[in-house]
């Protein structure tokens, strides 16, 4: 539950706070009524605790502002929310004027700690969620009073923040919850918690649950967020319809929806059923004779959205009714009795289609379905532009590179649909023909609001001020019209994979355990995976092992000494590892951050000359800590991305050599089996000679995610030149990997690509695959012997995986 507690006095404050904490409950503190009323205009609360004498905003003014949206009348997030004042004036003519106007309860100073806590449960009680004593999903139960979690009547210890999503997600357990809203509700105003943070509580929570003996209750709902399953049962075992809303006793399912459809309709059917009382609301002036052209063109863009939302969900007759209203709405002429008459009819046939039900419609297996590029991992792009015939050829071509594109035709169809439905990237024309919409405005608006989402530019303005401004404002490219489709979706695909969030690795070196303790509560929950060392001596082994993408090293590292006959026994610091990553062909580039006391000039010159791109002094500063990993973090992303091929994804010749060279040594070392394969598209010219280079940069690209997919993450993949590809595989002996390598060509050899007449044509790839050290003993006797056996698998007709003799 969260609570707002605006309270001048800051003792009684911090008490109220500290045994609210206690209950599990978030709390958002303000001093003053004004910092209250700008809490309770941004973020939603469950309950709110107000004193009643307050500077600057009293309680009871906040009270009746509360009931009536506000100064200007807008949708508050807390119009509704229980309100229980708190005061030292105990008259009835006080508490009349707080209940009169619109606080839900009243408790008079010194408060009862406990007398609060159970008004704030009857609170909870009076919303609109009945709560229940105990909250229980099968076996487990959360026992809100006592704050106790159990399974099978066994105790399961959690965290604050894990106890609370748990108890979210009980309490509402038809509601999806965002990664956005999780953080409104269970952080506070001063908290700035990453998406990252919200995936590991809910990888703790999860990982806690399973320890107990419970199955996984979180369901992740792709692209909207989490939400509660249901206990034993499965969503895909519905045999009967599943209503959308209150039908009409004449309704009949007479619609089927995919069952991804039908889990974002649920989601987002409110949203136009507000579209449709905006729509009425237009109609009623119309009859009413106070119809403007102001209302009357806001019922017009309403109807025009419509049209395109209902029939993407397959609701083609709804999107057909929208089209008629539009058409009436936007008529110049006066409008009469005529059309107030089909407008009435046809916005009555129009919530009844909103309104009917609905059956799950049960997908049959084809071959995409075996394949980890299913619809639920497709990309979701949105392209505004006015051209409506170049932006459905795009969104129709963008299908086959695995991406599910929408279209709006003007900025104000592009918020609407960010609103309902964050894209993972957005194509951006600059110029649009109706007045006042500008782009790069546009551009400004995501930059700010949505900067997690990727935006190209796709104009046919080449100015360089244009594309100065693009840049600063984000842009992750600006394509220039007139460019072919493939292009386009190429520059697309790459920057949809380099948006793809991963979980950075970190390597931090201290040989004080302490520290690195610290360092994991700073920066574990921000979904950083990390790798603690506090034995130097293992450093070597370690870093080839993990792989990190980032580097932390004290200064000082005790108890680790090297040593030869020639030299003296030393001891290793963090300025000697440094210099040996600064040495390693393989290594040179691995972002590094010092973490050290010292804070003399001396040292930290000492330290940049060793090679060190950051050094931070302790006592560490969490906010600072945080700051400057992110933006090394950020920095070695984009030099990695130049190690990949930018049609494919997977690494480039350069960058797969030297990670294979590395994955060579670590063999040695650890006595484990390494194998390489190399493989090649079958009969590739054929493929652009026939169908044209466009279509055969689509196969490439698709090739390219289906590797990225079959293979683990610490395997390598690369593409050494035209249709050729190569991928080492570390502790997987030849026969194990061929198998992997067949099961993949099983998957490829079943898709179906479209050439732009629509014909349908398949592809398949030969592979050979060879093991150090038996097969070579380095890269190049190692490639040489996996590329005779590919020759043999061509020569046997091709489509197969064959590994070398023995």
């Amino acid at each position: 539950m969260k609570i707002l507690l605006v309270e001048d006095d800051q003792n009684l404050a911090n008490l109220l706070q500290t045994t609210l904490n206690w209950q599990q409950y978030q709390v958002d503190m303000a001093v003053d009524g004004q910092q209250g009323w700008e809490l309770a205009e941004v973020f939603q609360y469950d309950v709110i605790l107000l004193d009643v004498i307050l500077p600057k905003l009293d309680g009871i003014s906040f009270c009746q502002q509360l009931r009536m949206g506000g100064h200007f009348a807008i949708h508050l997030p807390n119009k509704e929310t229980p309100v229980l004042l708190m005061t030292a004036v105990d008259t009835v003519t006080n508490k009349v004027m707080g209940l009169d106007a619109g606080a839900d309860d009243y408790l008079v100073k010194p408060i009862n700690l406990d007398e609060l806590l159970a008004r704030i449960r009857a609170l909870g009680r009076r919303g609109q969620v009945q709560r229940s004593s105990i909250l229980q999903w099968g076996d487990l139960h959360l026992h809100p009073k006592n704050c106790e979690v159990t399974f099978a009547g066994n105790p399961i210890s959690l965290t604050l923040k894990e106890y609370q999503l748990l108890e979210l997600f009980l309490r509402y357990p038809d509601q999806i919850f965002s990664q956005g809203r999780l953080i409104e509700q269970l952080w506070g105003q001063h908290e700035t918690p990453t998406e990252n943070a919200v995936r590991a509580q809910i990888k703790g929570l999860r990982q806690k649950l399973k320890q107990a003996g419970a199955q996984d209750i979180i369901e992740t709902m792709y692209k909207l967020g989490y939400r509660l399953r249901r206990p034993n049962q499965e969503y895909s075992n519905h045999k009967e319809p599943i209503s959308l809303g209150a039908a009409t006793a004449n309704t009949t399912p007479n619609k089927m929806l995919s069952l991804d459809l039908w889990e974002i309709w649920q989601e987002c059917r409110q949203s136009y059923v507000d579209r449709l009382t905006i729509i009425e609301q237009a109609i009623t002036a119309l009859k009413a004779g106070t119809l403007t052209k102001e209302i009357q063109h806001q019922a017009e863009r309403e109807a025009h959205t419509l049209i395109g939302s209902l029939g993407s969900f397959g609701l083609s007759e709804a999107s057909r009714i929208s089209r008629q209203i539009q058409q009436i709405f936007k008529q110049e002429s006066v409008l009469g009795n005529s059309e107030i008459k089909q407008l009435s009819h046809l916005i009555e046939k129009l919530r009844l289609k909103l309104f009917e039900d609905y059956t799950i419609a049960k997908k049959p297996e084809t071959p995409e379905d075996k394949i980890l590029l299913g619809a639920s991992d497709k990309s979701f792009l949105l392209i505004v532009d006015d051209d409506l015939i170049l932006a459905q050829h795009l969104a129709s071509e963008a299908i086959s590179w695995g991406i599910v594109a929408e279209v709006a035709t003007t900025l104000q169809q592009a918020k609407n649909f960010i609103l309902k439905q964050k894209p993972d990237a957005v194509l951006l024309d600059l110029s649009f023909a109706e007045i006042g919409e500008n782009g790069l405005e546009f551009l400004a608006e995501l930059h700010n609001s949505y900067p997690e989402i990727s935006v190209v530019v796709f104009t046919a303005r080449d100015e360089l001020s244009d594309r100065v401004q693009a840049a600063r404002l984000g842009s992750k490219g600006f394509l220039q019209k007139p460019i072919a489709p493939s292009q386009v979706l190429a520059a697309i695909s790459q920057t949809l994979q380099k948006s793809q969030p991963t979980n950075s690795k970190i390597l931090i070196v201290d040989d004080d355990p302490q520290i690195l303790k610290l360092l994991q509560k700073f920066l574990e929950p921000e979904g950083y995976d990390l790798i603690l060392l506090d034995k130097a001596q293992n450093f070597w082994d370690v870093l080839e092992r993990t792989v990190p993408d980032l580097l932390i090293l004290d200064v000082e590292l005790h108890g680790c000494t090297t040593g030869s006959k020639v030299f003296p026994p030393a001891e290793l610091s963090g300025f000697d590892l440094c210099q040996i990553i600064r040495n390693d062909p393989q290594w040179y580039n691995l972002p590094i951050l010092f973490l050290s006391a010292h804070t003399d000039s001396e040292t930290v010159l000492q330290g940049f000359e060793a090679g060190a791109d950051d050094f931070l002094h302790k006592p560490i500063v969490p906010t600072n800590l945080l700051t400057r990993v992110k933006k090394r973090l950020e920095q070695g992303k984009i030099r990695r991305q130049t190690e990949l091929d930018s049609l494919t994804g997977v690494s480039n010749r350069g960058k797969s050599m030297q990670d294979i060279t590395r994955l060579l040594r670590l063999a040695v070392r650890q006595q484990q089996p390494f194998s390489l394969a190399v493989l090649d598209l079958d009969q590739f010219k054929l493929i652009n000679d026939r169908y044209g280079h466009e279509i055969g940069d689509r196969v490439l690209n698709y090739f390219g995610q289906l590797l990225n997919q079959s293979f683990r993450m610490e395997d390598v993949v690369g593409r050494w030149g035209g249709e050729e590809f190569v991928v080492g595989m570390y502790g997987i002996s030849k026969q194990n990997g061929a198998k992997r390598l067949d099961k993949m060509l099983n998957t490829f050899r079943e898709i179906k690509f479209t050439d732009r007449k629509g014909n349908e044509f398949q592809v398949t790839f030969s592979a050979g695959i060879a093991q150090f050290i038996e097969d070579g003993e380095d890269l190049q006797t190692l490639y040489r012997a996996a590329d005779q056996t590919l020759y043999k698998a061509k020569t046997q007709g091709r489509n197969r995986v064959l590994a070398t003799e023995t």
